[in-house]
């Protein structure tokens, strides 16, 4: 993860075209054109070995030796076979970056066998050049007249980036963008992306003001922990909207080696989006009219629509539309009702959607607004009009326009038709209000914004808290490397059990018998009802699913309630298992009391791991009656409350659990926090592969786990989303006080006293920290300072015991931001006014100088006003470089923690100043 070098791809003050030339047909040459046509404003020039005087009227020289300048970025057109060779000469030349636009080169193979491609990257690495493709459409960016393409046409100048992995979709999407009036800041594809990935790409674009938006094409991810990283950073700034194609098995370019218990990759994909603040549409039509909402309207207050047409029609289809999407209609209040009948035909229907009749004017139309403007049920207001013979389109679209200025409503339109209505669209776009063609394209559009606004409360959400992050877990650990040390794939079922059991999911009380006489016996002591489960070597295994074309495999006989039923049930169980498992070995059988737990609903939940994606939590039904696999869901760990109720909420079980539970709340926790401690297992001792608790059922104790299979792996599986580094505590005594401190990485469930911590400050600390007074500190404000991710930024924190046993209190914090590179962080630091004298601030920066070092960071830098006595005392003494700047009226702070090895870094560290 990288965006070394990627300005001079973006900005190139120099270029050459390498194997240019004036043939139609000629790659290069298109490139070529397009440059010119584009207006390019930088120097440009052309190799070819034909050794041509020029190429339309651009100097060509027939080696890149013989160029007279070293070019900023070089672009690759020569046959695949070449490129490998010119990758490393442009490398030795201290050329810095290159678009490779020569395609075939994952089919075409050099003399070590593998495709040309990896050629292309191992000489990039060598040289440390920055390549973009092979096989790309090349980068457009419209405001510097940057046309590096070979496209037909070329993009308006916008606020939106562009990045696709298809040169043909792009093509397509820039006509589709022309036509819709759309702009580009950036347009370019990755093509087969061995060196410049979506992360790289990603980086660079958040960071960007002048990009509001970025619109992602992808065929696959391979890089998916970088990916997340960086996307979940740009996706708190700017709406990043992704089509990802591949949806199933048939069409993935790259094929998914599944997990065990997934059938489908597509879902892992959702899951990771969703994670990462991303809107995920279906298609590039969706991807735009997502595009209209996101970036016209405002933030939604509520999640309920509102919808007025002339005719009940195009209403009942958008109603159609919003109720097959899961959304809700606004209710109106009685006062809306009582001023909307006194403008309206008497039979009208007093309700939402509304019909304003065939024949509403340009002033219905704009009271009928003001009066959902004033109706506080009434958040967001879809208009639809659809062309009649006493209408006049454009006047009622004015009408609209003037009468949603000023208002707090979310106003979209759908003026139905195509000849007679352009007009008004026009106004519209004008206008800045997102108009479409059709009720359901509209409700879409609306929805999509809805989505989007959930997946972004999800990065900020404050979690409740529930997992014991300090809980010691020695003894679990053991007993997994025993089992490894013994060179054993898979726990025994009663070992399987106690793992869960020691992290506080309830188990069904359960004895172990060798053969049928023992289960007799079990049953003798009280004679009442028990299950029996038949135990063999592969039932050790989690996911123990079958062929869909193969009978269902019965496992367990429930409610046996005498000798000879007992005899009967082991006897057929015994029978299931030699059937489907003949050369798996028996292990005798599971006995529990059927009384120990209600029967009903039951979820089957644990962990897969994916080879590419690392561990993933799944949630789903459970059951002979129900496809398992059809409501199986997914999520990336780890979970908190919140993340973990979003899971269950998408299967099919949590709706029967909240219509037909006795407790759907209680029940709904119980699974939520069973699905937690899941994520903190596999987080815990990442050498469990698999785990599975198929059913999950309930008592009055809550969740309970019936069934446990855990299999495990010598490899340590990785999240992708770096969780709590719990190696980073440290305990220390202040020695003024004697109080007894933790100093640890911040959790979100920290939001709580550390907001209390900001309140407590004296106005004077709050402004050397934040640079301005601030008297209020809003809870999305403190959830954004305690939800962060480990890979990018680190917050230390100081907690101790309250005085008043009443749980912790936060007593200062250091929090550091890392640039993608790793070259520089800034800092800032705060401890509470009444820790001075305790040499609190000097602990608490010196273990992030610690930390920051060890990571290889190579600067430290912040900025701290002029009168900020403390901290400028405080940096002095930790060695760090003061320095006046007069432009910003700020002290800079600048520490070097680690030399800089390679050119680029120390380029760039030379350049650099106080911010990143």
């Amino acid at each position: 993860m990288s965006t070394r070098y990627l300005e001079s791809l973006f900005n190139p003050e120099s270029i050459v075209v390498i194997g240019a030339s004036e043939r139609p047909d000629n790659l290069g040459g298109m490139v070529l054109r397009n440059l010119l046509g584009g207006g390019y404003p930088g120097k440009l020039a052309v190799v070819n070995q034909s050794g041509y005087d020029n190429v339309h009227g651009v100097d060509c020289v027939a080696k890149v030796s013989l160029l007279d300048f070293s070019p900023d970025l070089a672009i690759i057109c020569t046959p695949p076979e070449t490129v490998p060779r010119m990758v490393r000469t442009l490398g030795d030349y201290d050329v810095r970056t290159a678009i490779v636009m020569t395609g075939g080169m994952s089919r075409t193979h050099s003399k070590t066998g593998q495709p040309l491609m990896y050629s292309v990257r191992d000489a990039a690495r060598e040289t440390g050049i920055r390549v973009l493709g092979p096989n790309t459409i090349g980068l457009m960016v419209p405001a510097r007249h940057l046309n590096a393409t070979y496209a037909h046409m070329g993009a308006i100048p916008g606020r939106v980036a562009f990045v696709g992995q298809s040169g043909t979709i792009a093509s397509s999407v820039i006509d589709w963008a022309f036509a819709r009036g759309v702009g580009f800041s950036y347009f370019l594809t990755l093509g087969d992306g061995m060196d410049i990935g979506h992360d790289d790409l990603i980086d660079y674009l958040a960071q960007d003001t002048q990009t509001r938006a970025i619109l992602l094409h992808m065929e696959n991810i391979p890089n998916p922990r970088r990916f997340m990283s960086s996307v979940r950073v740009a996706s708190r700034t700017k709406p990043v909207i992704a089509v990802k194609s591949g949806h199933v098995p048939e069409s993935e370019w790259i094929p998914h080696q599944l997990p065990a218990g997934i059938k489908r990759s597509d879902p892992i994909y959702d899951a990771m989006l969703q994670r990462a603040g991303v809107l995920r549409v279906d298609g590039l039509g969706q991807m735009f009219d997502a595009l209209e909402t996101l970036t016209r309207m405002r933030p939604l207050r509520r999640e309920a629509l509102a919808i007025m047409a002339n005719g009940v029609g195009p209403g009942v289809l958008a109603v159609d539309r919003l109720a097959d999407l899961g959304g809700e209609l606004a209710e109106l209040s009685q006062n809306s009702i009582d001023e909307l009948a006194e403008l309206l035909p008497p039979y009208w229907t007093r309700k939402n959607p509304i019909d304003l009749n065939y024949d509403a004017s340009p002033e219905v139309y704009a009271r009928a607004i003001k009066i959902l403007a004033r109706d506080s049920n009434v958040a967001n207001l879809l208009v639809m009009y659809s062309p009649t013979l006493t209408g006049n389109s454009l006047e009622i679209a004015n009408a609209v326009v003037q009468a949603a200025r000023g208002t707090r409503l979310n106003v979209f339109t759908c003026w139905l038709g195509q000849s007679t209505v352009m007009d008004s669209r026009d106004e519209f776009y004008r206008a800045g209000l997102p108009s479409f063609f059709s009720p359901e394209k509209a409700v879409m559009a609306f929805m999509q914004h809805v989505r989007h606004q959930r997946v972004q409360r999800l990065l900020t959400e404050t979690p409740e808290s529930f997992t014991d992050h300090f809980a010691d877990r020695g003894q679990t650990r053991a007993l997994v490397a025993r089992a490894l040390h013994h060179g054993r794939m898979h726990l025994s079922n009663r070992e399987a059990r106690r793992v869960v059991r020691d992290y506080g999911i309830n188990t069904i009380e359960t004895a172990y018998c060798d053969d049928m006489e023992e289960v007799l016996e079990v049953f003798a002591i009280e004679r009442r009802p028990i299950d029996v489960t038949v135990i063999h070597e592969k039932a050790c295994y989690p996911f123990l699913d079958l062929s869909p074309t193969q009978r269902r495999y019965k496992g367990t006989i429930k409610k046996l309630n005498s000798e000879q039923a007992i005899m009967d049930g082991c006897r057929y169980l015994l029978d299931e298992y030699q059937e489907h498992f003949p050369d798996s070995g028996f292990l005798g059988f599971s006995v529990q009391h059927s009384y120990q737990h209600v029967g009903g609903i039951e979820f089957s939940v644990g962990i897969t791991r994916d080879e590419v994606y690392g561990p993933l939590v799944v949630c789903g039904a459970a059951g002979a009656q129900i496809n398992v696999m059809t409501d199986r869901q997914i999520a990336l760990p780890p979970l908190n409350m919140v993340l973990a109720r979003e899971l269950l909420r998408r299967t099919y079980m949590y709706k029967l659990l909240r219509e037909h539970s006795l407790r759907p709340e209680e029940d709904i926790r119980a699974v939520s926090e069973t699905l937690v401690t899941l994520s903190q297992i596999v987080i815990d001792i990442p050498e469990i592969r698999g785990l599975e608790i198929s059913p999950l059922l309930f008592n009055d104790q809550g969740a309970v786990a019936v069934n446990v299979a855990i299999d495990l792996d010598d490899r340590p599986g990785k999240p992708i989303i770096q969780p709590y580094p719990r190696e980073l505590e440290e305990w220390i005594v202040l020695p003024r006080s004697g109080r007894r401190v933790i100093i640890r990485p911040v959790l979100a469930e920290d939001e709580p006293a550390h907001r209390k911590f900001h309140e407590y400050q004296s106005p004077e600390s709050i402004r050397y920290r934040f640079f301005q007074y601030r008297k209020h500190f809003t809870r999305e404000d403190v959830a954004q300072m305690v939800q962060i991710d480990y890979d990018r930024e680190m917050v230390f924190i100081a907690n101790a015991p309250r005085e008043d046993g009443e749980g912790e209190e936060t007593l200062g914090t250091v929090r550091t931001w890392t640039d993608a590179d790793n070259l520089r962080c800034e800092f800032a630091v705060m401890v509470d006014d009444r820790m001075k004298g305790e040499g609190l601030g000097v602990k608490l920066m010196q273990k992030m100088i610690d930390y920051c070092r060890a990571r290889g960071t190579m600067e430290m830098v912040g900025n701290v006003l002029a009168d900020n006595r403390p901290m400028l005392q405080l940096a002095e003494h930790l060695g760090f470089d003061i320095k006046y700047n007069p432009d910003e009226e700020v002290m800079d702070l600048r520490l070097v923690l680690n030399e800089p090895e390679k050119d680029w870094q120390r380029e760039r560290l030379g350049k650099g100043g106080g911010h990143i």
